[in-house]
């Protein structure tokens, strides 16, 4: 047969095959309706190969699918009669004769197959699906398997007594029993069946309407479920007779973990030889994953997304799901995951068993006795919870693929593919209820999507909840007959719990966590809080590794990108996979656990915000506390650590470019969903653990600058990122990671600020007289904040809900300590993030960040610093007049302006930058975006210009804002003192440098030839506001130049340098021009009844790390992301130095380093001491460089 298929290549084609000669001959006679001679059929039965690798021509595809369906007929005519004939002459033997015509029927069945599923895969066609259809052959599957594995189904004469007859001669009633051939023969055909069942159900050309009918009307997954569960439970009778004491008695349980199942029965025989028994589970897992339809996301009965790519076959999904909703289908579901549990269980507590021996040998018995009865404590526990699975299915398993490390592995790869599957067919009884409506992607394309939507974030009017009650009424069943939602979310909670125990580091799980976290979305109240706490710890163990590869052999082919097995199996990128995964993770941190929602209505907002000015405001959501407490933003932080580690192999191939660059999507993906669109972020920052707060801000600060400069990278390496790009968006990827990062970073400060600019408007308003008027400020207070940042972001039409972003917990009153952790924690994210920000806006250009969002953010800074003059503006203003005696200026906010002033042009050199940031705009062709964003830069180029001319001295601003009654309070930060005179403008303060001076001038000088070059793009109201500002300077220096004194260089009023000069220095003014464009933009009650948020650099954020537990690497530029967490990448090392050591090895892997010269600075690792040595300014600051010369901290005792 291979020769005539040989001769058959040689010949270019024209010559048939022996085996296409025998095809031809089986058509011939099947369409005459003769049956096929004996010779042929035991030819065709050998000829699997040679069937599979002849020319797939259509005369040969249409002789493979008669072949399939008359041998699939006979078979089953056959098996029927032997069947029925058992059941009327149950004593007498089974004819040697029908067991041989039904195994050569079986083998020819077998051999047909394979060509069949290899059309379904590579020559897939709308006639083929048609053809099967028409040809009812999935119809003549289910009945050949039902008569193969009939109700009672034994083999080797079990059930009638101890017999060892391998033909399986049955000596009692019931099924008649085959022999061990035999069974292995059947379960090699369920194999082969399976794996053209999930051919036929692909979501392929071939899958047309009338087939998927067809598929569905038949049964045939019920019937293939139905023989794996009798085939484990058959009686075997040469296990009876080893248990009755026949030779070989006694069970074998050698290596019955790895292999599945235990005892000796003939399908336990066959799980660990059979050759299709080691693709067994791979066969399953592909054919259900063919019903669902696998995609990421999948659809469950309630559908919340439908995404673009299923609209075609959309009106498949409810029979798929009815096919898969069978109780046959779902016991065995429901069996494999719960045997799999416990027998990974079970193989857990003996190596733990194993190890405690151990211990024991050489320890304490006691200890390990003990640790032992824990241990077995606990298992028992779990292994109670059966789930009511009958006694006959819970030994057994199924055998370990070869590329499955552990049954743990086994483990995760069957609750990710069950719970895929039950995520398509399992809904909970009702309709979540949120903080805030979701994003209109959700529900989109369903009927009331829109009141859905509604109702869903508490917001629906009695009309919308009655359409929206109308649709669920019309929804197909929302779980299978065989268990309720409760059930499914157990089972497969403590399975995906197990795996995470046992499992390798590597192994991926993503379709159950996220069945697990909708499903508890959807349960009742009362259900959804006992389960909320020990979710959160689950989810937090999965979010990690959402980063790793998968276990298994890589499937990639060349030319595309490679995430690891688990991904390459998915065929869609993992960022865009674990998408949906992440956006119920960051609703169910919205979950409202009343029947009603949060009530979200002006009039209740209204009472809110009453509610708040005289109280402390409201804590933390239940469900963001179990997050909180359950590790969410370890878990977050280990996620992008990881995530943002693959920038170190970007540049050595376009498949590690494609790979990073996803990367970067995802973690741009999971600060969005899970930290911005969820609201809690101001919540985070109030009542989150410090340290872990801490440490997550450090490690987004990390990343947003190892995503810029491999970006960065990358474009100077064309040849790297255009294949990049392509192999990303052939994988349905988004290239714009860095981009997205970090607009998802600017967007987290600014909901910090407005949380915390309401907070302290509503502690202002609590001293006000009358506490109606107070509540109605608020109130309006309330309607005319904005986060504009956040709202540009969305792709679609999602506008963040303030009033949620406050209920969660992030709007603490400014007297309490979770206000000021919030405030302390927010400014130590602007100081981590924001250099890093206006660097890549100023490197990388419009085209990779968007820099109007870098704009606004710093223009928010400079609102802070004008703060005192932009106050006693507005209380100067008419209207505002008989405000000004309830409006006290808060202690200490004069003097947190100062901090904000000295931030923005000490630490960022705000001044020199927007200088450039306008030359670059200005020179360049405009564009249309430069014309939008011409009004933001010039705004901010005028402010930095009134920034940099005011007092850096405390008293010098309380001085310019004593007509508003601000008077800075006792006890100022030393910082803000020393920062007196220390400004980018001003130089050290006393000092009369004419450089300095001529430096200053010169810059702004500068900057307001830029700001005229800007007009074109700005309204003609700003030309009159630029010259004012003009003015305004230029009669500075005309005092200037007759004194000798900037007004910037006074110090305390009385001093020296301020009674020397007569007359004394003029004090600068803001025009009153500029100060009325600014005031236009800002909320009123923010500037009138609010104060200053503590800025960078001051005690309380310097402090931070340390109080927090946070030790962090001496070098301020270090990017190191090794490990899981900023806490522990140089906590070992501490721990070292606190023991008498000075940086051991057990930090960092090893690597923690301490300046050998000073003795006082430490470093993650030596490419950091050298960096800081080098370039960061150790060399000039080190208390101990004076004693000697050489490498980094002291040549060769560095890093000691």
């Amino acid at each position: 047969m291979r020769r005539g298929r040989a001769g058959a290549g040689a010949a270019g084609g024209q010559h048939k095959s022996a085996v296409e000669r025998d095809l031809s001959s089986a058509l011939t006679s099947i369409r005459a309706g003769q049956a096929l001679q004996r010779h042929l059929v035991d030819r065709l039965g050998s000829s699997r190969e040679e069937m599979c690798k002849m020319e797939q021509s259509p005369e040969n595809n249409a002789a493979v699918l008669a072949l399939l369906g008359w041998a699939t007929r006979e078979a089953m005519s056959c098996a029927a009669q032997a069947q029925e004939d058992t059941q009327e002459r149950p004593q007498r033997p089974r004819s040697g004769a029908s067991e041989e015509e039904l195994s050569r029927l079986l083998q020819l069945v077998s051999s047909a197959m394979a060509p069949m599923a290899l059309l379904t895969d590579i020559k897939s066609s709308s006639e083929l699906g048609q053809a099967v259809a028409r040809t009812q052959l999935p119809q003549a599957l289910a009945s050949l398997l039902t008569a193969l594995f009939p109700p009672g189904f034994r083999c080797c004469g079990g059930g009638g007594g101890a017999s060892g007859n391998s033909r399986g001669d049955s000596s009692g009633g019931g099924s008649a029993g085959v022999g061990s051939a035999g069974l292995r023969m059947r379960l090699d055909l369920l194999v082969y069946a399976a794996g053209l069942t999930s051919g036929l159900w692909s979501a392929a050309a071939h899958r047309v309407p009338e087939l998927v009918t067809c598929l569905r009307e038949s049964q045939l997954l019920e019937c293939i479920a139905a023989a794996l569960l009798r085939a484990p439970a058959a009686e075997c009778g040469q296990q009876q007779h080893q248990r009755s004491g026949g030779a070989g008695a006694g069970p074998s349980t050698s290596g019955s973990h790895r292999n599945g199942g235990t005892g000796s029965s003939c399908y336990v025989a066959w799980l660990r030889s059979g050759k299709q028994a080691k693709q067994l589970w791979l066969t399953l897992r592909t054919m259900t994953k063919s019903v669902v339809t696998m995609t990421a996301p999948t659809i469950p009965p309630r559908t919340w997304v439908m995404p673009e790519n299923m609209q075609a076959i959309a009106g498949d999904l409810p029979q798929c799901r009815e096919a898969l909703s069978g109780p046959a289908v779902q016991l065995w579901l429901g069996r494999t995951l719960v045997a799999e549990t416990h027998r990974c269980l079970a193989e857990a507590e003996e190596e733990a068993a194993e190890a405690v021996g151990g211990r024991a040998a050489g320890g304490s018995a006691a200890d390990s006795s003990g640790a032992a009865a824990v241990l077995t404590g606990d298992v028992q526990q779990q292994q109670q919870q059966w789930f009511a699975l009958p006694e006959s299915l819970r030994s057994g398993g199924l055998p370990l693929p070869r590329e499955r490390s552990n049954t743990a592995d086994l483990l995760m790869d069957v609750v990710e593919s069950v719970g895929a599957v039950w995520d398509f067919t399992v809904s909970g009884p009702r309709l979540p209820r949120l903080g805030q409506q979701p994003q209109k992607a959700f529900f989109e394309r369903h009927p009331a999507g829109g009141a859905m939507r509604k109702v869903i974030g508490g917001v629906g009017t009695p009309a919308e909840a009655a359409a929206v009650a109308a649709a669920e009424a019309q929804l197909p069943p929302l779980h299978p007959p065989s268990y309720t939602a409760v059930q499914v979310y157990e089972m497969t909670h403590a399975a995906l719990t197990a795996a995470l125990d046992h499992a390798p580091a590597e192994a991926v799980c993503l379709h159950a966590p996220s069945l697990l976290a909708r499903l508890v979305m959807e349960l009742p109240p009362s259900q959804a809080a006992a389960r909320l706490p020990s979710l959160w710890r689950t989810l937090s163990r999965v979010l990690p590794r959402l980063a790793c590869g998968g276990t298994g052999a890589p499937s990639v082919a060349f030319g595309m990108m490679s995430q690891g097995p688990f991904w390459d199996s998915v065929a869609v990128c993992r960022s865009e996979s674990t998408r949906l995964c992440s956006f119920h993770l960051g609703m169910l941190l919205q979950l409202q656990l009343t029947s009603a929602g949060r009530a979200a209505s002006a009039d209740s907002a209204a009472a809110n915000a009453a509610t708040a000015v005289g109280g402390a405001g409201p804590g933390p959501d239940f469900s963001l506390r179990c997050a909180l407490s359950g590790g969410l933003l370890p878990a977050i932080e280990a996620l992008l650590r990881r995530l943002c580690r693959t920038a170190a192999q970007a540049t050595a191939g376009p498949s590690e470019a494609a790979g990073f660059v996803d990367a970067a999507q995802q973690a741009s993906y999971t600060v969005h969903i899970l930290l911005r669109c969820s609201g809690v972020w101001p919540a985070v920052l109030a009542y989150g653990p410090p340290q872990q707060v801490a440490s997550l801000v450090r490690t987004m600060g990390k990343a947003l600058a190892v995503v810029g400069d491999t970006f960065a990278a990358l474009r100077q390496r064309p040849q790297l990122l255009g294949p990049a790009t392509q192999m990303a968006r052939a994988a349905r990827g988004n290239t714009m990671g860095q981009a997205n990062f970090f607009s998802a970073l600017v967007a987290l400060l600014e909901q910090a600020s407005v949380m915390a600019e309401q907070g302290m408007v509503f502690h202002g308003l609590r001293g006000y007289p009358d506490a109606a008027v107070a509540a109605a400020r608020a109130d309006q207070h309330r309607q005319e904040r904005s986060m504009m940042i956040n709202d540009a972001i969305a792709k679609d039409p999602f506008t963040l809900d303030i009033d949620w972003v406050a209920a969660v917990g992030g709007c603490p009153s400014a007297d309490t300590a979770a206000a000021r952790k919030q405030q302390t924690l927010a400014s130590w994210a602007v100081q981590q993030w924001v250099p890093e920000m206006l660097r890549q806006v100023e490197r990388d250009g419009p085209t990779a960040v968007n820099r109007v969002y870098a704009v606004g953010h710093l223009q928010d800074m400079v609102y802070r610093a004008l703060w005192p003059v932009m106050r006693e503006h507005l209380l100067a203003g008419h209207g505002t007049a008989a405000a000004s005696t309830a409006a006290p200026c808060p202690p200490g906010a004069a003097a947190s302006a100062v901090d904000w002033r000295h931030f923005l042009l000490d630490r960022l050199d705000a001044l020199s930058w927007t200088e450039r940031l306008l030359a670059r705009v200005a020179d360049a062709t405009p564009t249309a975006d430069d014309i939008n964003e011409g009004p933001w830069f010039v705004r901010l180029g005028l402010s930095l210009l009134a920034v940099s001319e005011l007092p850096g001295g405390v008293e010098a601003c309380d001085a310019a804002a004593s007509a508003g009654g601000c008077k800075a309070a006792a006890g100022s930060s030393s910082v803000a003192a020393a920062a007196s005179g220390k400004l980018q403008a001003g130089g050290v303060a006393g000092v009369n440098s004419t450089s300095r001076q001529q430096q200053r001038r010169q810059q702004q000088q500068r900057m307001l030839q830029h700001l005229r070059r800007m007009l074109p793009y700005v309204d003609a109201g700003w030309a009159a506001t630029i010259t004012h500002v003009e003015l305004s300077l230029q009669a500075v220096w005309e005092q200037v130049e007759a004194v000798g004194l900037h007004p910037s260089d006074t110090t305390a009023a009385g001093t020296a340098a301020a009674v020397a000069v007569d007359p004394p220095p003029l004090v600068y003014k803001v025009p009153e021009r500029l100060l009325k464009e600014l005031t236009a933009g800002r909320n009123r009650y923010v500037v009138v009844w609010s104060s200053v948020p503590l800025a960078p650099g001051t005690e309380q954020v310097v402090a931070l790390p340390g109080e927090a537990g946070l030790v962090l690497c001496g070098n301020p530029a270090c990017s190191s992301l090794e490990g899981d967490s900023e806490a522990v990448l140089m906590a070992a090392g501490a721990a070292g130095q606190q023991r008498g050591g000075r940086g051991g090895a057990a930090g960092g892997g090893g690597r923690i380093k301490t300046c050998s010269r000073c003795g006082a600075v430490r470093y993650c690792c030596g490419a950091c001491q050298l960096q800081h040595w080098t370039t960061g300014g150790h060399m000039e600051s080190c208390a101990g460089a004076a004693g000697g010369s050489g490498g980094a901290g002291g040549g060769s005792k560095a890093g000691r």
